[in-house]
């Protein structure tokens, strides 16, 4: 999706990211997803002191999330637990063998950044308070209708599957850009199908586009000090 070569894309895929840390600078090293990270931030210093039970979403280049169950951060076996960005937006249809496009797909900044190239814009907008403006606003807002229906598709089929409290979406954009879409997924929410399941309910985050950064420099502390201290020491594995 970023257009690498893919012998770069390859070379990327080989490289052991924290052995690579702690080679250059001598200090021990842990794995986690940012999207993981930015959970974490929520969790101890965000909305999660209060909400039990989420799905967090983290709106970046490529949408990401994380898993909180009964104050908990879950990675699942391969760390990717909470990674939405993977799920699907449809079924695949009887006699082809063509995928259906996966959320990130969808409701990354990416694709964003993609509809502004196209009609001669600067990129970056997305990160600030231009994506709300003229001449961006209107391929912003093509955007928010349809990053708006697959996020609100995911957090259906999350709530399907563990009947969460809650939802906490973030992103690296503005607030002003974080409130838009959340009226949009509310607004998408509204036309999904909850029968037989509560829907959960969907709050924005609060620490915005440091949440990686934040949640990363906290995992020491957490690892440590934490009651669930086992979880953070196997993300390492993750």
């Amino acid at each position: 999706m970023l257009g690498l070569p893919a012998e770069v894309a390859q070379a990327w895929a080989l490289v052991d990211l924290a052995a690579e840390v702690e080679r250059r600078t001598g200090l021990p090293a842990t794995f986690m997803k940012d999207t993981a990270a930015a959970c974490v931030a929520e969790l101890v210093a965000g909305r999660g002191r209060s909400v039990r039970s989420y799905l967090y979403l983290f709106v970046d280049t490529f949408i990401g999330g994380g898993l909180v169950i009964d104050s908990h951060l879950h990675a699942g076996l391969h760390g990717n637990a909470g990674a939405v960005g993977s799920l699907p937006l449809g079924m695949t249809a009887p006699g082809t063998r063509k995928s259906p496009a996966q959320l990130l797909a969808v409701a990354s900044l990416l694709t964003l950044e993609s509809l502004y190239t196209q009609a001669g814009l600067d990129p970056e907008a997305v990160q600030d308070e231009r994506a709300l403006q003229s001449p961006w606003r209107e391929h912003t807002e093509m955007w928010l209708r349809q990053a708006a229906a697959a996020i609100a598709h995911a957090i259906n089929s999350a709530a399907c599957l563990l009947d969460l409290e809650g939802t906490i979406i973030d992103g690296s954009f503005s607030r002003e850009m974080l409130a838009a879409l959340l009226a949009e997924v509310q607004a998408a929410s509204a036309r999904t199908n909850w029968e037989g399941v509560v829907p959960p309910l969907v709050q924005p985050g609060a620490i915005g586009s440091d949440a990686r950064a934040l949640g990363g420099a906290m995992l020491p502390l957490y690892a440590n000090f934490a009651p669930d201290r086992d979880l953070f020491l196997k993300t390492d594995t993750a």
